[in-house]
């Protein structure tokens, strides 16, 4: 899969990404606004933007890339009749939304 699939993916249905997967993700981003801040660190845990459970954070053990690949991979295979890719007719790339009408790398239009 390449990292256009994978952002599409994670940008566009993330509805089907599991939760667990959802909370590492969400945690990775706000972990690195705590900046050793114990007051903001405790908010973030109070508004659940980070987690302190074992399980969500096992997840991110092999890095935020890696995390990012297994949610798409998983949201697609789970969800083959919900993700679809909505390529480029010329170039075969992946347009930057579902909806989108021009390749952002050949600049093919369809609309």
């Amino acid at each position: 899969m390449t990292q256009e699939e994978v952002d599409y993916i994670i940008s566009h249905f993330n509805s089907l990404i599991s939760e667990p997967e959802l909370i590492a993700l969400k945690h990775h981003f706000y972990v690195g606004e705590i900046n050793g801040n114990n007051l903001r660190k405790r908010w973030y845990l109070e508004n659940k933007r980070i987690t302190e459970d074992p399980e969500i954070l096992k997840l991110l053990d092999d890095g935020y890339e890696q995390l990012r690949l297994r949610a798409a991979e998983n949201a697609l295979k789970n969800h083959p009749d919900k993700v679809y890719f909505n390529r480029c007719e010329i170039c075969g790339k992946v347009a930057r939304t579902p909806l989108a009408r021009q390749c952002r790398f050949c600049g093919h239009d369809w609309h």
